[in-house]
């Protein structure tokens, strides 16, 4: 593709198909703003007689997270609450993904030099950098009015219609009560929250709490996991969200819900001086080269709206910290603010402060600013990447695995298994256009799965909707194909693993877990992350064999028994903490006055300073 040539070019919103107005128009490039197989570029390419192509072609893996950490650091204690949370480490994690598409849309912009019509099929902030950086107008194809509601209605509806009760009531509590007015008249005082009423006020009878924040049902089971190995220590765990609660839940763990610690309101006078500081730091980020074009197009002006929404999640768990006897704190997700601001408090207060990640790597670790005292990783491939990928201080993490007792790394696996397992993932978040994967994919395993006697099952990633799923098998396989395909929603769990004669999948944590109970597992290589170097990384540690092209599903059976995992594999994955040096990590002594503080700050008539 030669610069010179390119007069006209069409930058194709995610949210728009290939079929639209724009199909009949002459290109002499269309690039694509989400992502999808090679193989719908080659087909798109050869009717608009153009090259298309994604944006994502253009990352460049693992490089592109590298560099965020530095990029990050001239915005670092620049806006800093009185307890010394600087809130640029918490809302800059938010916003990493976005500054990244614009890095993005420089390096596609610099592709681009000599355009002279750019267009967009719908206004985004990545078609708005490109045309900042070249220097050009942008044309943006408007609809009707009456097209763009209608279309509009529909979506939302088809949205909806996806979503059971209790995900829809989740959605709008996030969308309608961030600020817990609704639910916090709902969960009572932070004595009404708790589902189980231990003795621990009295002065006498003082029980130190690990406190176990989390806002998703994953990271909650994690949590859980580590709370079963220590059945001698109290845990509290608070549910930021409703949807992060589960059940069972074990007799050493006492729940909380969050919205019953929520207070009011913050303080207006302290959340002005924040915004005031945020402005500041806007201002001289705007010198800097990776930012200039981040302040043009506002991204940063999305930072005050954060910080209101933060100070009363922080207030929140300030208010759980000071009526509870919290000793330390463990979470399961140190990137979402509803589980970084604990890990930040506890920090601040001396308290233990230890961090692990629910899935199977984290390549949020290469640019986060890291706030705990430990890093708790689950076994050798983990430890490895957040070295050698993330520069993580090897002082800084312990090799040490809640591992189900269920597992406990026997193998599972058995040539009688009636399933390959295609273990989804909710592609939608790394803006791939999921109906191409689904068309690719299962006629190949339909395939295999036929000449081996299987069935397939698509085992569906909770942030996925059933309905919708089904819906999109229906669309892409034939009556025949459909026979042998069925789909489930259930949690993971052994029976699942003892079903799997062979898992595949793009980079689930699931691959992991499969290869520590012996399944072999098949990455599909070609739709890996654009930067996070996941699937190489479970290469180079075993688990599972990177498939490079779509038609290598169809070898699945002649390549499975090379593969299959042995114990030393899943010894290097999985590494179980053991019951004593868990409880050194979380309940470390603490610093000197610490327990006094506790103490006093338990109620006095009931109510907590905040």
């Amino acid at each position: 593709m030669r610069s010179r040539h390119l007069m006209r070019v069409l930058l194709l919103h995610h949210d728009d198909d290939f079929l639209g107005s724009w199909a009949r128009q002459h290109w002499d490039s269309v690039i694509d703003l989400g992502r999808a197989p090679k193989s719908l570029y080659d087909e798109r390419s050869a009717a608009l007689g153009c090259p298309v192509f994604s944006i994502f072609d253009l990352a460049v893996e693992v490089e592109d997270l590298q560099i965020w950490r530095h990029l990050l650091e001239p915005g670092m204690g620049r806006v800093v609450d009185r307890l010394g949370i600087d809130w640029w480490d918490v809302i800059s994690v938010i916003l990493q993904p976005e500054l990244q598409d614009v890095r993005l849309a420089l390096r596609l912009a610099e592709k681009l030099k000599g355009c002279r019509t750019l267009v967009a099929s719908r206004p985004s902030v990545t078609a708005e950098a490109v045309r900042l950086q070249l220097g050009i107008p942008l044309q943006v194809m408007h609809r009707e009015l009456r097209k763009r509601l209608l279309r509009s209605v529909l979506r939302r509806g088809s949205a909806l219609a996806n979503l059971g009760f209790e995900q829809l009531l989740q959605v709008v509590y996030d969308k309608y009560d961030p600020h817990y007015r609704w639910r916090r008249k709902l969960a009572g005082g932070p004595m009404q929250s708790s589902a189980q009423s231990w003795k621990w006020r009295s002065e006498e009878k003082w029980e130190p709490l690990v406190l176990l924040p989390t806002a998703y049902s994953n990271v909650t089971k994690t949590a859980l996991s580590y709370a079963e190995i220590l059945p001698g220590q109290k845990f509290l765990l608070v549910f930021a969200r409703e949807s992060a609660a589960v059940s069972p839940i074990p007799s050493n763990v006492e729940t909380a819900s969050l919205a019953g610690f929520a207070t009011k309101g913050c303080d207006k006078h302290e959340l002005q001086e924040l915004e005031a500081s945020w402005k500041q730091m806007e201002q001289l980020l705007e010198e800097h080269p990776a930012f200039r074009l981040p302040v043009q197009l506002r991204i940063l002006k999305k930072g005050p709206r954060w910080l209101r929404w933060g100070l009363t999640v922080r207030d929140a768990w300030i208010r759980v910290l000071e009526t509870r006897p919290v000793v330390g704190c463990l979470s399961g997700d140190d990137s979402n603010p509803y589980t970084r601001i604990p890990l930040l408090l506890a920090e601040q207060r001396g308290i233990s402060a230890v961090a692990c990640h629910h899935g199977a790597l984290d390549c949020g670790m290469a640019y986060k600013n890291l706030r705990f005292s430990n890093y708790l990783a689950k076994g050798e491939m983990e430890r490895d990447y957040l070295e050698r990928i993330c520069g993580v201080d090897a002082g800084r993490i312990r090799i040490g695995a809640a591992s189900s007792p269920p597992r406990e790394n026997a193998s599972v696996w058995s040539e009688r298994a009636p399933s390959i397992t295609f273990f989804t993932e909710p592609y939608e978040t790394d803006l791939w256009r999921v109906e191409a994967i689904y068309r690719e994919v299962l006629p190949r395993l339909c395939a295999a799965a036929r000449g081996s006697g299987k069935t397939v099952v698509l085992k569906l990633h909770p942030f996925e909707s059933a309905r919708q799923r089904l819906r999109l098998v229906k669309r892409v396989l034939s009556e025949g194909d459909r026979k042998l395909v069925s789909l489930t929603d259930a949690p993971l769990s052994r029976e699942i693993f003892q079903h799997t004669w062979c898992a595949v999948t793009v980079e689930s944590t699931v691959a992991f877990e499969c290869a520590s109970v012996g399944i072999p597992a098949f990455l599909c290589g070609w739709l890996r992350h654009a930067y996070a170097g996941y699937a190489p990384q479970y290469v180079r540690f075993g688990v599972g064999r990177m498939l490079e092209f779509p038609d290598d599903l169809l070898r699945i059976p002649d390549m499975l028994r090379a593969i299959i995992p042995n114990s030393d594999t899943a010894c290097r994955l999985v590494q179980a903490i053991s019951p004593e040096a868990l409880s050194e990590v979380l309940c470390q002594p603490q610093a000197s006055g610490l327990r006094s503080v506790c103490k006093s700050a338990m109620f006095k008539g009931g109510e907590a300073r905040v």
